[in-house]
């Protein structure tokens, strides 16, 4: 019998004996709010106080076993024998998890068994806000915050059922009331939250601002700027992002934006926009970027300011009095200040030095790794301190996992795991690639940046493998022993090209996911939704801001543009990619449409299916333009580059294509949907598709009509600079 997330530790007989529920329910532990959020969630599956029912016991406990690492914080004891059910803990969230894992178990059940678990991975965390770091609510379906509140309810209910203790729900940026209402809608979301025992994290800016260069409202914050006397004094250069082609330390970016780490009374008014966001929303851990850069360089503190070379006159990026002890003060005057009102609150810085998997050589890597290990040996509150890098997995040159080599020098860090379905690498509907927390086991933070509200078993995944990574019983990576094996598989795997028997088969993780989200009667058929696959591993399409049609949000302009010609072969990749999304999108229309006529679906889950139903019928018309678009682009650029002739009837397929992009655009300004997220929710881009295909078909007409391949009348290309 699997269960999920899969145990520590499993022991029971082969022999099955029903568990129907509790005729008594006893305890000796507090029971608080979180307990009797646990108990209620038994009770719906099993009535208490039934006649034939056992005893359910829950205690305290001092096993050896709650020595072990997380299990006072999170473990819990589950026993079974003849004289009943005994659930021991340390905490509150412990009873919470051992009731989880006994709703599961109710039914047919083993004779006698004994569980004993802990999470191996203290924080474990899904980022919900859907395309990375951006920061559009994925759950904002256009119908109100109330509804919107609603959903993430249910969200945080199925994290906690999943023993997923983690949310990263905003970004980017620390301002408070960032829309109507926001304010006192975090704040209660949290305590909801808390209750569960579920932390929210929201991102933003410790020092550096560059992101607020976008423009158009990415930036949720204040920009800070260096000057002296703070803050209405002269403007100066201080640190900067620094990249490799600059030629000197001057050249970095943003040396102005906020980046002085001499500047007391400037890092005092940053501290106060924290506290301020802190009261405000109740939120107690903060992903926090410090010069928004994936490398560590000697340059970027040789531009340091004269106020900083007199503090720190070290050169040395790991000296007390150079780079590292700089940091470390930073982050400690932060948290001097901000701890006694907020005990709980923890920081998990994320750059410089955060590191990418492939691009960061092993020369590279030890810099970063050496840096954050002096930062956390200097600072006085390195216990509410987690640097957290990006997924590292193997040196290039050995086969040491680079997560085990932090914790050489480290006494906490953590992963932000940008593993499909991110809206950066690709969105894949279902992307279990969390199985490769498995290179980072020891870590004790992990955010999963794969999937958002439209994407639930995406979040089950990565409840399965941030639980126990090492030990699944669905399935378990085997690593290969060379980097440039295991970042080849690894890309396979999330691309949906490698899809496990124990994952995508009948009672395989996805199935078994969708059964604890929307019940076992149509697990099957929701799961099959998800398991869709094209000619190059195409899914369905729920969100037309997306990689897989190539319209990431944070793009400047999409690939496909007629003014921008591409490569030919890229051309018709484009097209069949579109074609078959197209397929992929109607197929889960059809299946969704068919779920729909059930009359027994759970309302949540009939809900939940209607809205993706309706995603899906939009995104079948956009994906289905986009497909005709890259034949008109085909053929016409044939014709103009090349010479070859085109039929005769292309400017009318044309001013067909032009008249049905535009109604879909009016059909889409015209309905009910209105965000109340400043960057669009979830329904983003739809219109910009729409357009993009009218706007390249009249393009082509006047490419065609002039001759000219770039026509002479054309928009301004968009630009969008960082810093």
């Amino acid at each position: 019998m699997k269960l999920l997330p899969t145990p520590q530790s499993y022991v029971h007989s082969e022999a099955l004996r029903a568990l129907k529920g509790f005729s008594v329910i006893t305890y000796s532990v507090p029971c608080d709010d979180t307990v009797r959020w646990g108990l209620a969630q038994l009770e719906k599956i099993c009535p208490a106080g039934i006649a034939d029912g056992e005893t359910l016991t829950i205690s305290l406990s001092n096993d050896a076993f709650f020595t072990e690492k997380n299990a006072r914080e999170q473990g819990y004891i589950l026993r079974r024998d003849n004289s009943g059910v005994m659930l021991f803990a340390q905490t509150s969230v412990g009873v919470l998890y051992g009731l989880m894992t006994l709703c599961q178990l109710i039914g047919d059940a083993p004779d006698t068994f004994e569980i004993k678990d802990r999470p191996s991975i203290r924080f474990r965390g899904n980022m919900n806000t859907l395309w990375a770091e951006s920061g559009v609510w994925s759950y904002d379906f256009g119908d109100g915050l109330d509804a919107a509140i609603a959903r993430l309810h249910t969200a945080i209910d199925d994290a906690a059922r999943a023993k997923l203790n983690l949310m990263y729900f905003d970004a980017f940026g620390f301002r408070s009331e960032r829309f109507p209402g926001y304010n006192d809608a975090i704040h209660a979301l949290s305590e909801y939250a808390r209750v569960r025992g579920v932390y929210l994290m929201s991102g933003g800016y410790g020092m550096g601002y560059g992101q607020a260069a976008h423009g158009n409202n990415v930036f949720m914050g204040k920009v800070y700027r260096n000057r002296w006397p703070y803050p209405d004094g002269e403007l100066y250069d201080c640190i900067g992002t620094y990249e490799p082609f600059m030629k000197t330390p001057e050249e970095a970016k943003g040396r102005s934006y906020g980046t002085c780490l001499s500047n007391t009374a400037l890092t005092d008014d940053k501290i106060e926009e924290l506290r301020e966001y802190l009261r405000n929303t109740g939120t107690r851990i903060l992903y926090m970027h410090n010069m928004d850069a994936d490398r560590l360089y000697t340059d970027l503190w040789l531009a340091r300011c004269v106020h900083c070379r007199e503090k720190y006159p070290s050169d040395s990026l790991f000296d007390r009095d150079g780079a590292a002890g700089a940091f470390a003060d930073f982050y400690d005057r932060m948290l001097s200040a901000l701890l006694p009102e907020f005990p709980d609150l923890i920081i998990c810085p994320v750059s410089p030095g955060y590191c990418y998997a492939e691009s960061t050589s092993d020369e590279v890597f030890e810099t970063c790794r050496r840096f954050w290990g002096k930062v956390m040996e200097y600072a006085v509150h390195s216990d509410a301190l987690i640097p957290t890098f990006r997924e590292l997995f193997l040196q290039h040159d050995s086969s040491a996992l680079r997560y085990d080599l932090l914790e050489e020098i480290m006494p906490a860090y953590g992963s932000v795991y940008f593993s499909s379905g991110d809206g950066f690498y690709s969105d894949k509907i279902y992307t279990p690639s969390a199985a490769y927390a498995a290179t980072m086991h020891h870590a004790d933070l992990i955010i999963c940046a794969n999937g958002g509200a439209l994407q639930k078993p995406t979040q089950y995944a990565n409840a399965e493998y941030l639980w126990n990574p090492d030990h699944s019983a669905f399935w378990e990576p085997s690593f290969p022993d060379t980097y440039a094996e295991m970042i080849a598989h690894y890309n396979a795997f999330r691309e949906g090209k490698i899809r496990p028997e124990g994952i995508y088969g009948k009672d395989g993780l996805l199935e078994t996911s969708c059964a604890l989200l929307f019940g076992e009667k149509y697990a099957a058929r929701i799961a099959d939704i998800f398991r869709i696959r094209g000619k190059n591993d195409e899914c369905p399409i729920f969100t037309a801001c997306n990689v897989e049609i190539w319209t990431r949000r944070t793009y400047v302009n999409y690939p496909m543009l007629w003014d921008k010609p591409e490569k030919p072969e890229n051309v018709q990749l484009f097209r069949e990619r579109f074609a078959e999304s197209t397929i992929a999108t109607y197929t889960a229309m059809e299946m969704l449409a068919a779920l729909l006529e059930e009359t027994d679906l759970p309302e949540d889950t009939r809900s939940h299916l209607s809205f993706l139903h309706t995603c899906c019928r939009m995104n079948t018309k956009l994906c289905s333009l986009l497909t005709r678009y890259m034949d008109l682009y085909i053929e016409a650029d044939a014709a103009l580059t090349g010479g070859a002739p085109y039929r005769d009837d292309i400017f009318a397929r044309a001013r067909g294509l032009i008249h049905d992009a535009d109604r879909v655009l009016e059909a889409i300004r015209a309905d009910d949907y209105k965000p109340f997220d400043p960057l669009g929710g979830v329904l983003i881009r739809r219109d910009a598709v729409a357009d993009l295909v009218s706007y390249g078909s009249s393009q082509i007409i006047q490419s065609l009509e002039t001759g000219e391949r770039i026509p002479p009348v054309r928009r301004d290309p968009v630009v969008r600079n960082w810093w």
